[in-house]
């Protein structure tokens, strides 16, 4: 079954794309914004199970630093004697769950969430578990929004609703409360919603219509394109680029009566081209030098790219404020101690430096922040074409 608990609100907008007949293509790389939750979710992993903590730095240890002060103060672990804690929670519980029999199992230790489970059950992790004789706490990290709206909160988030469940089915608790936290480097946020045993039947029987609908489902495109694997296959995907971009060169009219149906077609067509672009990408990348030859002779390759960054988190913390402020660009400094290339170049400006004397004295500071230690510089890949 190609169904998960991650892809379970997908399911319930449209079933087409996990019909056995439908063939995605290949999964993408991970995103930038993936790499660093990856991080963040590895670092509070070993921070729940009192393990070493991996080594991180710039936004993903901006976000965990915000999620360890949070969760200090959300849940406390305080002492119950013999040893016993209030609160005492596991990190990557992965299940599997049986609709046909609504039961479920907890699976063994995945590697990358790779499940080998029977065709017919679906699998997920739960980031954070907590099991307390008939009651049970699920967490789930969000350090990224994703496109267009965000995670749902607790209480319409169909994917930690089937982890409820899960845990309800394998472990036998009567209730279940899940939490969505949503981890930013502003802070953290989060809402919470308690499932009893009337709701956790509600959810069983949802998930069992679902599934019981997908070798027979039609599309049904909408705003759940973008999270659809599926999307630049997908038959309706060729009727929306149709619809805004018809082959004949005619005017576009849009008025009230298609504005909102041109712009869910829109919004398909720009997921089908964002995957069709990530799979051409990693292509490109697998042919190394070579990458993609255009008819216009040039070659579509794939770049590495340098981007330097200030980093005021570390051992130069100090010398990198003074450095700084003693150019006169100490307001670019925000309250967290994070500051941008771009920051201080408009405190320079404002300053009334321009031209030449505003270059000079920026690459003087970059080069006394790089001296100090007080930069990073990381390499991400882009595109381009070339002779």
């Amino acid at each position: 079954m190609k169904i998960t608990g991650s892809t379970l609100p997908v399911l319930r907008k449209c079933q087409w794309w996990a019909r056995e007949d439908v063939v995605a293509p290949p999964a993408l790389p991970p995103s930038d914004a993936m790499l660093i939750g990856t991080e963040v979710h590895a670092a509070i992993e070993a921070t729940l199970i009192k393990k070493p903590l991996p080594t991180l730095e710039g936004e993903a240890l901006d976000l965990f630093n915000e999620w360890k002060s949070w969760w200090r103060g959300t849940w406390p672990e305080t002492k119950l004697g013999d040893g016993l804690l209030l609160h005492q929670f596991e990190a990557e519980v992965a299940y599997s769950y049986h609709p046909a029999t609504d039961s479920a199992n907890r699976l063994g230790t995945t590697i990358n969430r790779a499940y080998a489970v029977n065709g017919d059950m679906i699998a997920g992790t739960i980031d954070a578990l907590e099991i307390n004789n008939d009651h049970a706490h699920v967490v789930d990290w969000k350090t990224t929004s994703g496109f267009g709206a965000g995670p749902a909160d607790a209480e319409d988030n169909w994917q930690l609703r089937l982890y409820a469940l899960m845990v309800a089915r394998a472990h036998r608790v009567d209730s279940v409360t899940i939490h969505v936290v949503r981890i930013t480097t502003n802070g953290v946020t989060s809402t919470s919603h308690t499932l009893d045993s009337l709701e956790l039947d509600a959810v069983a029987h949802e998930v069992q219509r679902l599934v019981k609908s997908v070798p027979t489902a039609m599309p049904k495109p909408g705003s759940h394109c973008h999270r659809c694997r599926a999307v630049a296959v997908c038959p309706t995907t060729n009727d929306a680029t149709t619809a805004i971009a018809p082959p004949a060169p005619i005017k576009l009219e849009i008025n009230d009566d298609n504005a909102g149906n041109l712009l869910m077609k829109l919004r398909q067509v720009q997921a089908a081209c964002e995957q069709l672009e990530g799979a051409l990408k990693l292509y490109a990348a697998n042919k190394n030098e070579e990458g993609i030859r255009l008819p216009t002779g040039k070659r579509w390759v794939r770049t590495s790219v340098d981007r330097e960054s200030i980093n005021l988190n570390g051992d130069a913390n100090a010398q990198g404020i003074a450095i700084i402020s003693m150019a006169g660009a100490e307001k670019a400094l925000e309250p967290k101690i994070s500051v941008s290339k771009a920051g201080i170049e408009r405190e320079l400006k404002s300053a009334g430096l321009k031209g030449k004397e505003l270059r000079e004295k920026l690459d003087n500071v970059m080069s006394e922040l790089r001296a100090a230690g007080a930069t990073r510089t990381t390499t991400v890949d882009s595109y381009r074409e070339v002779e």
